[in-house]
């Protein structure tokens, strides 16, 4: 039956491994009577499948041992009788005890790396007769391996109960073991479990924490910690390390930024430059970006519900709790780590190029994208649309035509966002040959124009009072799908009007009703599609061919044939009277 721990997890009673080490703990030389800290959990959580990926614990950087001749006739034996041992025939002292004098921390590793083989159980049940054959006095990659097999499974309780053994017995518990412990439970969010063995090194497992144990409590507290209460005990911790590391000044970087603590998070990071440390890109990014959000806050506007009134209402006030000048310290930090030869990811340098921009910091973005251009290849074409809309928003025409011209000899394709950006700005200053020039460059590279494409292009020829190109250009625009807005068709109507060109005023008010019908008719709607035609015939447009195949084919397609079949034939008797 499925029971719960304390932590709530569903669990299967009673726990092998607390089953099999609990009489141990007692029988130690080192136990007395059982005390709460040390009493063991009366349910096992229920485990998931093994997991593929290697073991926290087993580095063989970290662990020389295991390169050590191990005798694998042995290990295949054990397992092979652990495999198809039961537990009705005989009990597993009986079935290894021709295998205890073989018995070392390297041989109980590689058989505990084979549960794959054995299972949990076995796996479990093995370890702890193993541990009272050698009286728990395994080689620090075993018990590593143990808690890692444990915190992957998040069986903590058995966890705790491992260490304890091993240290009433007189046994070793290394460093890595509690890193590596603080760290799962930290994952699991039980960063007071985690905070509470930490300060237990000392005192009952006699260990001294050195800096692996120091990060891995910094990145417990700093980055899966949601309480600003606990930043504080972070910062003491962190200032208790006698010589902190990268990735010491790192967690703690980024636990102040994460409670918006910028002015520390830079005292430690100019600290950590100092010493002689490069901070990790995480912690470059949290704090670039951190600052870059507070820029974007800057005199922002914000909705205020107000309730304490008979009809609560909302308001707009300006949001005076920020401080100002916050781009400049983002700039400083990146220009400093990329003095140390590192660059933020390619979000966090969007995200300072476009703070940048909105500022009009356009000189300080352009010498950004400089150093993105040689270092950073991979945000560089989101870089430079982002400067390039920037400056045709200010009508820099020079800088904004040197760094377009740049693109395309880079070989870079620009995005429909800046070639719009540079036809709007050509258009708005008069340069309409420039403009055009851009616009072939546009269909050259297949990069089709949308709306704001033509409307800015005929609104320029328009207003320099060539129709003829204006014309073109809306005729273009509709045969591509596209719906002018209705200030748009007027001034083309307007100046085709004035120049007395009343043959085209009519080929394109049948364009644009012609249009108009088809997309009723594409999706489904024949009752105003039948009115649009009617209005349109009524008018003395006919519509083209292709329409009135169109309209003809959805009303047979609906069953409505014989009520369209009037209109389709005045249709046909305006084709013959043209004709």
């Amino acid at each position: 039956m499925l029971l719960r721990t304390p932590h709530g997890a569903q669990a299967q009673s009673p726990s092998n491994l607390c089953k099999f080490l609990i009489p141990f703990l007692f029988s130690s030389p080192l136990s007395s009577k059982p005390s709460s800290t040390s009493r063991a959990p009366n349910h096992l959580m229920k485990i998931p499948k093994p997991c593929s990926k290697t073991p926290i614990s087993l580095s063989p950087s970290n662990h020389p041992q295991l390169q050590d001749t191990v005798s694998l006739s042995s290990v295949n034996s054990i397992c092979s009788l652990l495999t198809n041992h039961s537990h009705k025939t005989s009990s597993i002292d009986d079935l290894l005890t021709s295998y205890k004098d073989k018995l070392n921390s390297n041989v109980v590793l590689h058989i505990l790396m084979n549960y794959g083989q054995l299972g949990r159980i076995r796996t479990l049940e093995f370890f702890s007769w193993a541990g009272l054959q050698m009286g728990f006095q395994f080689d620090d990659s075993v018990i590593e391996y143990m808690a890692d097999f444990l915190g992957r499974r998040k069986l903590f309780d058995d966890m705790k109960c491992l260490l304890l053994t091993v240290i009433s017995h007189r046994g070793r518990v290394s460093c890595r073991t509690f890193s590596i412990c603080i760290r799962y439970l930290g994952r699991q969010g039980r960063i007071n479990e985690a905070l509470c063995l930490f300060e237990e090194m000392g005192s009952k497992f006699r260990c001294t924490p050195d800096n692996l144990v120091y990060n891995n409590m910094l990145y417990v507290l700093c980055k899966k910690n949601s309480s600003e209460q606990l930043i504080d005990l972070a910062v003491t911790i962190f200032r208790r390390i006698e010589l902190p590391d990268t990735y010491s000044y790192s967690n703690i970087v980024v636990g102040l930024c994460k409670f918006d603590r910028l002015e520390t998070a830079l005292d430690v990071l100019g600290e950590m430059g100092r010493a002689g440390l490069i901070p990790t890109r995480s912690a470059v990014n949290v704090l670039i970006g951190k600052f870059c959000s507070l820029s974007a806050k800057e005199g922002a506007i914000e909705k205020v519900r107000v309730n304490n009134t008979r009809r609560p209402f909302t308001i707009l006030v300006p949001n005076l709790d920020v401080k100002s000048g916050a781009i400049q310290p983002a700039v400083q930090v990146f220009w400093a780590v990329h003095d140390l030869g590192m660059l933020p990811s390619s979000f966090v340098i969007v995200q300072l190029l476009s703070e940048l921009c909105r500022l009009s910091k356009v000189d300080e973005a352009v010498k950004v994208l400089k150093v993105v251009e040689e270092m950073k290849p991979s945000c560089l074409d989101e870089s430079y649309s982002i400067v390039m809309n920037a400056m045709c928003n200010r009508r820099s025409v020079e800088q904004a035509s040197h760094l377009f011209g740049r693109m395309l000899s880079l070989g870079k394709k620009p995005k429909l966002s800046v070639y719009n950006s540079v036809i709007c700005m050509l258009c708005k200053l008069g340069n309409l040959d420039d403009a055009e020039r851009v616009y072939k460059i546009m269909n050259k590279n297949r990069s089709l124009p949308n709306n704001l494409t033509y409307s800015a292009l005929i609104h320029a020829y328009v207003e320099a009072g060539n129709w003829e190109a204006g014309y073109d250009l809306l005729m273009e625009m509709l045969g591509l799908g596209f719906s002018p807005h209705f200030h748009t068709y007027d001034m083309v109507l307007k100046i085709l009007s004035q120049a007395g060109k009343m043959d085209m005023c009519f080929k394109l008010e049948r364009k644009l009703e012609s249009q108009a019908l088809q997309k009723l008719l594409k999706i489904g709607r024949l009752a105003e599609a039948y009115e649009k035609l009617k209005s349109m015939l009524d008018r003395g447009l006919r519509p083209p061919g292709y329409v009135r195949d169109a309209f003809k084919h959805a009303f047979e397609k609906h069953g409505k044939l014989k009520i369209a079949q009037e209109l389709l034939d005045r249709v046909d008797q305006i084709q013959k009277s043209d004709e």
